[in-house]
């Protein structure tokens, strides 16, 4: 990868590159976002790049949008069905064969897995969520996914998280892999069916109050 690549907070402007490789990047059978079509994926990234209760980051190589990255302050799935209401509500309109997509709404409200301990981490004050990551095909393998989530370390920590959780499909090996890479715990605590969490420690006492060893 020979042209210059650099990684910023994204802004009202990149809503549509954003769009663009979302959708390029994932399909409906698994992403929710997909699932519920175009408009909803924009208006999530529109919400996304306000940056009140979430914020989003990108990689440039040339000024094109390669990579993406973005984190919500606490739990995402309210806020987000919530700040894009309309589209959540169109999407139906245009398919109301969505109201019967059992995938979509085990999806939309996953919980760990019959644990309280679990369902008490994910709702502790100062646990960000990753919403989504992605990178552009022709860039993959490049290190870029892994610098985007090394970079939201130090957005979340200013923001005031404690720690950032991300989920990955089980099935999604590669992207497990470079959270292990990038030195984030995987935590049984959080698993849910489909679906492993690793954490990324912003404070260090946090996982003792929390109630998780990530000494062994």
């Amino acid at each position: 990868m020979s042209e210059k690549v650099s990684t910023r907070l994204a802004t009202p402007a990149d809503v549509e590159a954003l769009t663009e490789l979302h959708c390029a990047s994932f399909g409906p059978e698994d992403n929710v976002p997909a699932m519920l079509g175009k408009d909803f994926v924009r208006a999530s990234f529109r919400w996304q790049v306000a940056g009140k209760q979430a914020y989003a980051l990108v990689t440039e190589a040339d000024g094109k949008v390669v990579g993406l990255v973005a984190v919500c302050d606490r739990s995402f799935t309210r806020p987000m069905i919530v700040a894009c209401l309309p589209e959540f509500f169109l999407s139906f309109l245009k398919n109301p064969f969505l109201l019967f997509r059992k995938k979509l709404w085990r999806r939309l409200f996953r919980r760990p897995n019959g644990s309280a301990h679990g369902s008490s981490i994910a709702d502790h004050p100062g646990f960000a969520q990753m919403i989504i990551g992605a990178v552009d095909a022709t860039y993959r393998g490049n290190n870029v996914f892994l610098a985007l989530i090394e970079a939201t370390k130090t957005f979340s920590k200013a923001r005031g998280s404690r720690a950032i959780r991300a989920g990955v499909y089980k099935t999604n090996i590669p992207c497990q892999r470079v959270f292990i890479k990038g030195g984030w715990f995987e935590t049984p605590e959080l698993e849910t069916r489909d679906t492993v969490f690793y954490v990324a420690y912003l404070d260090t006492d946090f996982p003792s109050e929390l109630g998780i060893n990530i000494e062994s």
